[in-house]
């Protein structure tokens, strides 16, 4: 026998008992005479919850909120020290870009300027312009969403596969989504986002392949990130760096395909072909949007 929940009111808990019986869930009354009090219960534990949220609209309060077991096994996982250190300091340069240091700061972290050659910067020894722009954020709302899903994916990354996997799968995912962005639309961007489809690419695939590892994402969140990144494509959310978002994923899935340890597969062949899908269709329809005049071909 469950406990469903307690009153007082033996009139009202009967109505609950019957509405509950028509909505085929088996309830009973049960009267303690020392406390006067009526509990109602479901014999099927099956029942409980659809019994106990009945309970809680009835007696006006809000319906518990349901989280989903993948976020709970990642929420236990302890703080990692480089995920941390990263999202501080991203922290940090967003909130000195409101002083002249900072936007100083920024004008040498981003690819380069429209105005000058093609990766003119990067070619005359300013290296560290291939990946500094994933450090940059445009906007509160930039950041803070950027680092939520940074500090979650980077904590199941550098707990199960250690910081120098979290480092690679970055600084891969970095160069290879900024030099995409670079490419398609020229060196004014910024933002952790193709880092971050780097990072999901990578969970979402090696558990998909290895299916013993203990830490996924929920399907309908991973659902909503892949539906974000061809929403965003329309262009109807305004200009968004889409080519760094698909060339993190892209680099992601790859990345998972090679750390997975069974042998290839025909799953192996599925999420390989996949991340040259979503490459190229994001390739082809931003350049559709530009009318075929990638910022590369200025300088070609």
């Amino acid at each position: 026998m469950f406990v469903v929940g307690e009153l007082r009111d033996k009139k009202m808990i009967d109505l609950m008992k019957e509405e509950l019986h028509s909505m085929g869930v088996a309830a009973s009354v049960h009267h303690v005479e020392k406390d006067d009090m009526y509990f109602l219960t479901v014999e099927n534990a099956e029942e409980l919850p659809k019994a106990q949220d009945y309970f809680r609209v009835k007696m006006g309060f809000r319906k518990k909120i349901e989280v989903d077991e993948e976020w709970v096994k990642i929420k236990t996982l302890p703080r990692g020290p480089v995920t941390y250190a990263i999202t501080v300091a991203c922290v940090i340069l967003y909130a000195l870009s409101y002083t002249d240091m900072g936007k100083h700061l920024q004008s040498v972290m981003f690819m380069g300027s429209p105005e000058t050659g093609f990766l003119y910067e990067v070619t005359h020894g300013q290296i560290w312009r291939l990946i500094t722009p994933i450090f940059i954020h445009l906007s509160i709302l930039h950041i803070l969403f950027n680092m939520l899903w940074f500090k979650d994916l980077g904590y199941i990354i550098e707990n199960r596969f250690g910081k120098n996997d979290l480092l690679i799968l970055m600084a891969v995912s970095g160069v290879v989504s900024n030099l995409l962005q670079y490419c398609v639309s020229g060196p004014e961007f910024g933002g952790m986002s193709g880092v971050l489809y780097g990072m999901l690419g990578f969970v979402w695939v090696f558990k998909k392949i290895h299916h013993d590892f203990e830490y996924s994402l929920p399907a309908r969140d991973i659902t909503i990130m892949i539906g974000w990144l061809l929403v965003c494509m329309t262009g109807f959310l305004g200009p968004i760096a889409n080519a760094a978002h698909a060339g993190g994923l892209f680099v992601g899935m790859l990345y998972a395909i090679y750390k997975a340890p069974e042998s290839w597969s025909r799953l192996h062949t599925k999420y390989f072909s996949l991340a040259f899908l979503f490459l190229a269709l994001t390739i082809g329809i931003e350049g559709l949007k530009l009318g075929g005049r990638y910022f590369v071909l200025l300088w070609l």
